[in-house]
């Protein structure tokens, strides 16, 4: 039987069993599509756990998968930390408008005392609400296989400060922006603890982007933390990254992470020689120019190279696109019997 739980934790494990892997998405599912099927729409649904829920489980209703995702952003963190959104439209996810630790072009330099504790953390706001979805999707469909998402310490501090701030403050001021991530690395881990106590897997979005960091800044504000959060999690992990990782990718295959999504559909079997079977691999359809642009028939030309690369699941590279057509998603869904 195909496009079960058993096969994705089969994958999980290294243990993938018959000549094609399973498909899955473990990154970012809602689609316009799937909002007009269900009714659960953007950005209600991205701040409504009912519509969180319903909507997360379209990927499974409509097109076969045998997994969930939930949330569909990347501000819970932030926000719960007092961040200002703006909550996005029917095809836009929300986003950080501001926060009260910008201060123009500057950043304030220490996290204030006065920021809540990670239990608190963890306890309110969307921390709590994905938590609990995840795990009451995980405990009224058995069959399921379900991901929370999350970001890691250095990405909380990037949005808190503002992204330009921080990276222009870890070349001017280093010591600001390592502080800000040092102080983030307890959210992060109690919250990717309280994830991985109510969903299977745990996808993490490191900051690992070469286009953005150099190796250097990587080893010094993003690997540490990532190994912390990541032992943190009792159950299985993944590692998502955007951009080039082809000079820190044998070091992200080390950090202790079950599995790791990258960007890898220009060179796949490239990267699954660097891994050299360190950790599971997912990959490697192109979010936009197969998925979102291309045809059925080119998202399983790309499935099966994927599958012939020896990548442990066949997924989406990154989140799937809103606009993504039902026909891609279906295609990849069954893309071992078409």
């Amino acid at each position: 039987m195909r496009n079960t739980r058993r096969e994705i934790e089969d994958a999980f494990e290294g243990q993938s069993k018959g000549d094609l892997p399973p498909p899955a998405v473990f990154t970012q599912t809602g689609t316009v599509g799937q909002m007009e099927a269900c009714g659960a729409r953007w950005p209600e649904a991205s701040f409504d756990p009912e519509g969180m829920a319903l909507l997360a489980l379209q990927m499974s209703r409509r097109f076969g998968f045998a997994c969930a995702r939930v949330p569909y952003c990347i501000t819970v963190e932030a926000e719960r930390l007092g961040a200002e959104l703006l909550p996005g439209r029917g095809d836009t996810q929300p986003s950080i408008r501001t926060s009260p630790y910008r201060r123009g072009d500057l950043t304030v330099p220490t996290p204030p005392e006065d920021i809540m504790d990670p239990e608190e953390f963890v306890s309110g706001g969307r921390c709590r609400m994905v938590a609990d979805v995840a795990d009451r999707i995980r405990r009224e469909n058995r069959d399921l296989f379900v991901t929370a998402g999350m970001i890691d310490a250095p990405g909380i501090a990037s949005q808190l400060l503002g992204a330009e701030n921080a990276l222009m403050g870890y070349l001017l001021d280093r010591d600001v922006v390592v502080g800000w991530s040092k102080a983030m690395d307890p959210y992060a881990c109690a919250y990717a603890k309280a994830l991985s106590e109510s969903a299977d897997n745990v996808t993490i979005i490191g900051s690992a982007s070469l286009d953005i960091f150099s190796p250097e800044m990587y080893h010094e504000l993003t690997e540490p933390y990532l190994i912390r959060q990541i032992s943190s999690i009792d159950g299985y992990s993944t590692i998502h990254t955007c951009g080039d990782t082809r000079g820190v990718v044998r070091d992200l295959a080390r950090t202790g992470a079950t599995a790791l999504s990258l960007e890898t559909s220009a060179d796949p079997e490239w990267f699954i020689g660097e891994v050299e079977g360190r950790c599971r691999m997912f990959g490697a359809v192109h979010p936009i120019h197969t998925l979102l642009m291309g045809s059925p028939g080119d998202v399983v030309s790309q499935a099966m190279r994927s599958a012939d690369a020896g990548f442990d699941a066949v997924t989406p590279e990154c989140g799937v696109p809103p606009l993504t057509p039902d026909a891609n998603l279906q295609a990849l869904a069954h893309y071992r019997d078409l």
